[in-house]
């Protein structure tokens, strides 16, 4: 059985020193997550998405001009917002 998102994101959030907070233990995990990378460690943002018009609208909307990074758990690549309605595929993790 494959690895549940939540325990994916964990994982690699305690291997790169990515302090999770603890709302994040509170729902299910999704496939997108977001790294807040202007905190002092880094901060995984608590809400995961299922789709990418959801991590987008986060970006644009919640977030705009902050330095983020977006992350595929379910293929492992990084995602790369450029300001459009969508994301180019980045480097694999």
């Amino acid at each position: 059985m494959a690895e549940p998102y939540k325990e994916r994101i964990k994982a690699y959030c305690e291997a790169n020193g990515i302090e999770i907070p603890v709302g994040f233990h509170r729902h299910p995990a999704s496939r997108y997550a977001a790294i807040d990378l202007e905190s002092t460690p880094p901060k995984l943002v608590a809400k995961t998405w299922f789709n990418q018009e959801d991590a987008v609208y986060f970006l644009k909307n919640l977030v705009a001009g902050k330095n983020m990074r977006v992350l595929d758990f379910k293929d492992r690549f990084e995602l790369l917002h450029a300001g459009g309605a969508g994301f180019q595929r980045g480097n694999t993790f």
